[in-house]
């Protein structure tokens, strides 16, 4: 394949790639603005609403070794297809399915992107194996806009289009057109020395491995910090007296300085010589701006929420490159994926659970940051771990410690 052919794969594969990474979390995120109004037509009780949105999360879980698993049985590219597919059809039970398509549905939606989100890594070690800081920077910001178009767009769709089954039923459209555009990409543009074939990625070897724990545990008090706030911000910062407008906003804008500094993320680390130096600045910002806007000056609030959205860009970018640069191929690029997102979302999701039980007690804001904190300051430590010499791999001879 001559070097022009080769160079107009590479920025295809960029955009149809940087587009499902678009999809990944908006379809999640835009069902979380009508959650009011589920109650009202479902008659969802408090503890469905918490079950539902305890559901996305526990779905990408699962979803990330299952996708390892399926990758052995079909070819990595025809299974986004599939996943996507899949997606789209929770898509469609949540939105007319009643309460079995709302928790089905969302399931459903979880396994498809969680597949996606997973095995896609893979491929993107495939092509880039030189680009990979960059371009899980790129995916990160994606992602993060992704879940702030669905959150923002998801009121005003529905209000157009005459309620919110079809305002949910509109974002299968953004998730069919990814498929189709990818569907295109590995049918016409496919070069030969790209092998689509099936990959052996098991788990279990890595189970072994002290680096692919030190990566999952990384993933899994990233997971469980982020989910925490994610959850309860909104509410705890109405309990400190902030207006509900204002108290939506904090996530908001937090979520929208994500995407600038995960862009950046590659070219701060390099000019500070590792990521575990970027971590030691970015993990120690995130707690200050944690502690900031539940305990500090409320008038504040629009820096402190500022400098935890730029600070968690970081960080959530440097988890993706962790499981990307630390994987010895394809195949381990996968499985590690796998590992790493399924103890993360699983685990951390159960921990955010947890502490929010804390939620009752007397100063619930104290104890949520703190949390916070010990979460933090944990992933900070195996983040610190991860950058040792060595890959990870899923042959006989990888590393074993």
């Amino acid at each position: 394949m001559n070097e022009g052919k080769w160079h107009n794969y590479r920025v295809h594969f960029i955009i149809i790639f940087l587009l499902v990474s678009f999809n990944l979390r908006m379809s999640f995120s835009a069902a979380d603005p009508l959650l009011v109004f589920l109650m009202r037509d479902l008659g969802l009780s408090v503890a469905g609403s918490g079950l539902f949105g305890l559901l996305p999360i526990m779905s990408l879980g699962i979803a990330a070794p299952l996708g390892a698993r399926l990758a052995g049985i079909v070819r990595p590219r025809v299974l986004i297809v599939y996943a996507l597919l899949f997606a789209i059809g929770g898509v469609v039970w949540r939105s007319y399915g009643g309460i079995p398509g709302l928790y089905g549905g969302t399931v459903a939606i979880g396994l498809g992107l969680g597949i996606t989100g997973s095995v896609i890594l893979g491929i993107v070690k495939q092509v880039f194996p030189g680009e990979i800081p960059v371009l899980m920077g790129a995916y990160t910001a994606c992602v993060s806009l992704g879940t702030a178009v669905g959150s923002g767009a998801a009121d005003p769709i529905a209000l157009a289009l005459g309620g919110w089954q079809m305002g949910l039923l509109f974002w299968a459209i953004p998730l069919l057109v990814a498929v189709i555009l990818w569907l295109e990409l590995i049918i016409s543009k496919h070069p030969p020395e790209i092998k689509q074939h099936t990959l052996r990625s098991p788990l279990w070897p890595l189970l072994r491995q002290r680096k692919a724990w030190d990566v999952s545990l990384f993933y899994l008090f990233r997971v469980a910090g982020a989910w925490l706030l994610i959850v309860w911000m909104a509410t705890l910062m109405r309990q400190r007296g902030l207006p509900m407008v204002e108290a939506g906003l904090v996530l908001a804008i937090a979520t929208a300085c994500q995407i600038p500094s995960a862009l950046l993320t590659a070219a701060m680390c390099s000019a500070l010589g590792s990521r575990t130096r970027l971590l030691l600045v970015v993990v120690p910002l995130s707690i200050l701006s944690c502690w900031g806007l539940l305990e500090g000056p409320l008038a504040w609030w629009p820096l402190f929420s500022i400098c935890f959205g730029l600070s968690i860009g970081c960080i959530f970018s440097i988890g993706m490159t962790l499981i990307v640069v630390n994987a010895a191929d394809e195949a381990s690029t996968v499985a590690l994926s796998g590992m790493a997102q399924g103890i993360g979302f699983i685990t951390g999701g159960v921990l955010a659970w947890g502490a929010s039980l804390l939620m009752n007690s007397p100063r619930a804001d104290l104890w949520i940051a703190g949390s916070y904190t010990l979460f933090a300051l944990l992933g900070l430590y195996f983040g610190w771990r991860c950058d040792r010499s060595g890959l990870v791999s899923v042959a006989q001879d990888g590393e074993k410690r």
